[in-house]
């Protein structure tokens, strides 16, 4: 392989990456599933869920209600090494 072969697509791995968490990012602010990420670790607090992706974690927290069934509180977006934490009230 060539020199610029390798070059182009190390370009395209950083480019199908930074999409990746770019799309997981903004459907966490807006308070949705990520699309990229799986879900490793569900919670038995009513659906909050870990979802891992390429260098990045969301934590979805989710509390289960009569009235509203499950609720999903806030979306988190960090590194790997965000610890769950959820609000108590």
């Amino acid at each position: 392989m060539t020199r610029k072969r390798k070059y182009i697509i190390g370009i395209l791995l950083i480019i199908i990456w930074f999409t990746f968490l770019l799309t997981d990012f903004c459907l966490a602010k807006a308070n949705r599933s990520p699309v990229f990420a799986i879900p490793i670790v569900v919670y038995k607090d009513g659906g909050s869920t870990e979802y891992y992706g390429l260098g990045y974690k969301v934590i979805k927290y989710a509390n289960l209600t009569v009235e509203k069934g499950i609720e999903v509180r806030k979306i988190d977006f960090g590194t790997w090494f965000v610890k769950f934490s959820p609000v108590i009230n």
